[in-house]
């Protein structure tokens, strides 16, 4: 038994050497690792989840890796793959993250461009059905940096409340954006939708209407979401908002 911290900071690795198998915990599954989790955990360092790797490859030769979840994977050529794979891609979040911290760029701007190189975006044990890569992002730069991006104008932002309150004025009304979100639904864009419903509901807790349109496109973006955690939490919010809207 070896200590192997990933996952958790407690994560242990069996290895039996006469039989040629790796028991790896919850450091290894079949699919992108769960870097970040979003229902809230203390931070998961993925350098020392990537060092655990590295040190389940030392081992020697793996015939046959048991992962805590999801299926075995079989022969020592495909476990040294997947393995090798699984801390390359780890180590490559982390890295790129934090090359773009040093260029300056901040949380969002560093989400939506880490992106796994080709050969590791497409393999099977990579795909993003459990944690993703723009979360993980994120994960780093907190973990790293804290919470301040590096703009002054975040450092004592307007409520939620407020902010809605102004953005709603300049538009034009609540009118003006509830319209503006409903065309949005109908043109694909679920993602603004969230966001104008969000102006019309941090006001007005109580419109219903945009209750029922925030939950529809929360609906629409979780059928769309690969990953389970992400899925799970936008229809459960959707069926939440249909509760309230009733």
């Amino acid at each position: 038994m070896q200590y192997a911290p990933g996952e958790t900071d407690d994560q242990l690795y069996v290895w039996l050497p006469g039989k040629k198998v790796l028991l790896p915990g919850d450091n290894y599954l079949k699919t992108f690792p769960n870097l970040y989790t979003i229902r809230g955990s203390s931070y998961r360092d993925i350098r020392l989840w990537a060092q655990s790797l590295d040190k389940m490859l030392s081992e020697g030769e793996i015939e046959y890796l048991v992962p805590s979840h999801t299926k075995p994977v079989i022969g020592a050529e495909e476990v040294n793959k997947t393995i090798t794979h699984y801390r390359d891609a780890i180590r490559f979040v982390y890295d790129e993250t934090v090359k773009g911290i040093n260029a300056g760029m901040s949380p969002t701007e560093l989400s939506q461009q880490v992106k796994l190189p080709e050969h590791l975006a497409n393999d099977p044990v990579l795909q993003e059905f459990y944690g993703t890569v723009p979360w993980s992002v994120r994960s780093v730069y907190s973990g790293l940096i804290g919470w301040f991006d590096g703009n002054a104008t975040n450092l004592y932002p307007l409520s939620s409340k407020e902010r809605a309150l102004r953005m709603v004025k300049l538009a034009g009304g609540v009118d003006v954006i509830r319209k503006m979100a409903t065309t949005a639904l109908h043109e694909g864009d679920p993602q603004w939708v969230a966001e104008l419903t969000d102006h019309l509901m941090a006001p007005d807790e109580n419109d219903k209407e945009a209750m029922k349109l925030k939950a529809k496109a929360l609906t629409v973006l979780g059928e769309n979401q690969t990953s389970s955690n992400g899925r799970n939490y936008y229809l459960t919010q959707a069926q939440e908002l249909n509760e309230k809207s009733k």
